[in-house]
């Protein structure tokens, strides 16, 4: 009787078995189509066994007591999970390099309908025709209006860059809030997953697929590791920082950088601080090119870069003295602090393409107005030691203060080239008028003196360095144009997009624009386009403008460098492209295995649905039999 009971039991386990996995078959196949699904599967085992007697050779005789479900496991494959999410991060990576390159190209590509490069044509063309007829006053105005244009152009370019790097702080904050957003989730499926399971009857299938799920969506978002525990919890880093702990959730939060108005990311309550590392060029090999907000972050930047973040290679020649001595170790040591800024640069503005494009097109702005201000002003270059005071000490500012001459007998500095600079049209014959100013500085400090001063030239001629003029009771006064020298930690005194206006005397009065021959030249009345000044110009837009990338040694004239600029941006924005491509392919690639492993077939589980009907009739009709056993003998004992 008690060996037919155990038949028994055997058969209504087989019985509970095949209805789970009809159960758990169904369940698949109800969810074909679900996104994030993933594949489950009945795991079967015996479930005990009955000592019934010892064997002569020692061994135990047992009875089995049927099968049992020990879980309902899911199918995926870890180690495709970790591939897919990291491949899915570097695509959205890149994708967000690539669309910043785009809107970028679409500024310079359009500006009022017309392409930025055509502003560089107007100007050079207008210069050309003001050289050919410059005593014609409408051409005069025509070049102060195309340089007021080109100026407007110009400052727009650059302030819609502007506008848009500082739009990605919108982006970067919705991003920020959405990841601390599945975090949160994730901590409570954590909850779910670990008191459901914790009785440990049942997995918690469907929540483990929801936080799946968020952890594939997270992967879009940031680089991260995870780790599961014994009780079914995940702890989740983002950049090694502890993110998710269980049923805990840390929170990032943005932050303003001072001076900069950015937002940079940070912990808000788990003591890590920074969230990202910015003071290195994302790499492929560290793994930094992972996750759209570490995109926006890289293609938005720290600043916004001007020509002054464009590091400067010393010059050699610089480095020898007049007597032809070339000082060797002071060229080491400017080598050496331009080694650095180049690694510096690379690791910053480099690393962004708007920060870089707004240092290039800045840089180009910057030397194209120099250009141009150093023809109508220009300067020389005067050595300290070379200045003979002949007994001055004192000058008088246009403010009324003194300033001691004696600073101009040390150093090297800028003034005003009176002997050779052109002048104006006015009545006067103005000198030292740049047609572009900064805002708040003036090109020269102008100190007046009560004698001449002077400086001697390579050929040992002595040169008097203050313009001299004449009143009209015979009393001559002397003014020394010390030309204002660029400071790269104010902003005010740069020649910077940022500071760049026209003139306003010019705007007020075109006569201030100097177009004559210096009297000094003994060409009093001529204009100085018919000579070789101004012509210098002109043919300065076929020289070297400078390096457009310090890593390059390769410089260009204005139009190629504007020229290769844009194709820099192009070919930049190309390679991204090509990466985003490469990264859907594998992407793609990746899914198409996991779908192999945890997907749902339906012609694999209509397989496995008729596997259990007929083992669920089996059993059915194994516990019949025993039915049958049973009552037999009941009836014949009876």
């Amino acid at each position: 009787m008690g060996s037919l009971f155990t038949s028994f039991n055997s058969g209504v386990s087989g019985l509970h078995a095949a209805q789970s996995g009809l159960n758990t078959t169904s369940h698949n196949l109800a969810n074909v189509k679900t996104k994030g699904y993933t594949r489950q599967q009945n795991i079967q085992v015996d479930s005990y066994y009955q000592n019934v007697k010892v064997a002569i050779d020692g061994s135990l005789i047992q009875t089995g007591m049927g099968t049992k479900v020990s879980a309902v496991r899911q199918i995926r494959d870890m180690f495709l999970d970790k591939e897919f999410r990291l491949e899915t991060g570097r695509q959205a990576f890149y994708e967000k390099l690539s669309e910043t390159a785009g809107e970028i190209e679409d500024i310079f590509g359009e500006t009022e309908g017309m392409e930025f490069r055509d502003n560089l044509q107007a100007l050079w063309n207008v210069m050309q025709e003001m050289a050919n007829n410059p005593e014609d006053i409408t051409k005069r105005q025509l070049f102060i209006s195309t340089a007021e244009s080109f100026l407007e152009t110009s400052q727009n370019v650059y302030n819609q860059i502007n506008t848009y790097q500082v739009s990605l702080n919108t982006e970067i904050s919705d991003q920020v809030d959405k990841i601390n957003e599945i975090g949160e989730k994730i901590a409570f499926y954590n909850q779910q997953i670990v008191k459901i399971e914790a009785a440990g009857v049942e997995n918690a299938n469907d929540y483990r697929d929801a936080r799946n799920q968020l952890l594939d969506e997270l992967s879009t978002y940031v680089n991260f590791t995870f780790q599961e525990d014994e009780k079914g919890g995940m702890q989740v880093y983002i950049e090694q920082a502890l993110f998710v702990d269980g049923g805990l959730n840390y929170h990032l939060g943005c932050e303003t950088m001072p001076g900069t108005g950015f937002y940079k990311v940070r912990w808000l309550d788990n003591g890590y601080g920074d969230a990202f590392d910015t003071s290195e060029a994302y790499s492929n090999e560290k793994k930094t090119d992972v996750g759209s907000l570490r995109g926006v972050l890289t293609a938005r930047g720290l600043k916004i870069a001007d020509y002054s973040d464009m590091p400067k290679q010393p010059v050699k020649d610089d480095y020898i003295d007049d007597a032809g001595v070339f000082d060797e170790t002071a060229y080491k040591v400017a080598m050496n602090d331009y080694n650095a800024q180049v690694k510096r640069y690379n690791n910053t503005t480099g690393n962004s393409i708007i920060t870089q494009i707004q240092a290039q097109f800045d840089q180009l702005v910057h030397n194209v107005v120099k250009q141009i201000n150093d023809a109508f002003a220009p300067n020389l270059e005067v050595s300290g030691d070379k200045v003979d005071l002949d007994g001055a000490t004192t000058g008088t500012t246009e403010k009324g203060d003194a300033f001691d001459l004696t600073k101009l007998t040390g150093g090297t500095y800028k003034i005003l080239d009176v002997r050779n600079c052109p002048v104006g049209t006015d009545d006067n014959a103005t000198i030292g008028t740049e047609v572009f100013s900064r805002g708040q500085v003036d090109r020269y400090q102008k100190i007046t003196l009560d004698s001449q001063i002077y400086t001697t030239d390579a050929e040992g001629n002595q040169i008097g360095l203050a313009q001299k003029t004449v009143d009209a009771d015979g009393n001559e006064t002397y003014t020394l144009y010390l030309y204002n020298e660029e400071n790269e930690n104010d902003i005010d005194w740069m020649y910077t997009l940022n500071s760049l206006v026209i003139n306003k005397d010019l705007i007020a009065d075109y006569s201030l624009l100097e177009v004559k021959a210096n009297p000094e030249q003994g060409l009093e009345g001529a204009y100085a386009f018919g000579g070789n000044l101004f012509q210098d110009l002109l043919n300065s837009w076929d020289k070297e403008l400078g390096v457009l990338d310090p890593n390059s040694l390769a410089a260009y004239d204005f139009d190629d460098y504007y020229t290769n600029m844009i194709g820099g941006l192009g070919v930049r924005g190309n390679g991204w492209n090509s990466m985003v491509d490469y990264q859907k392919s594998q992407v793609e690639s990746i899914e198409d295995k996991r779908q192999q492993v945890n997907g749902v077939s339906s012609d694999e589980e209509l397989v496995n649905m008729m596997l259990y009907q007929h083992a669920y009739n089996a059993a059915s009709r194994y516990i019949n039999t025993i039915d049958s056993m049973l009552q037999y003998l009941i009836e014949r004992l009876g």
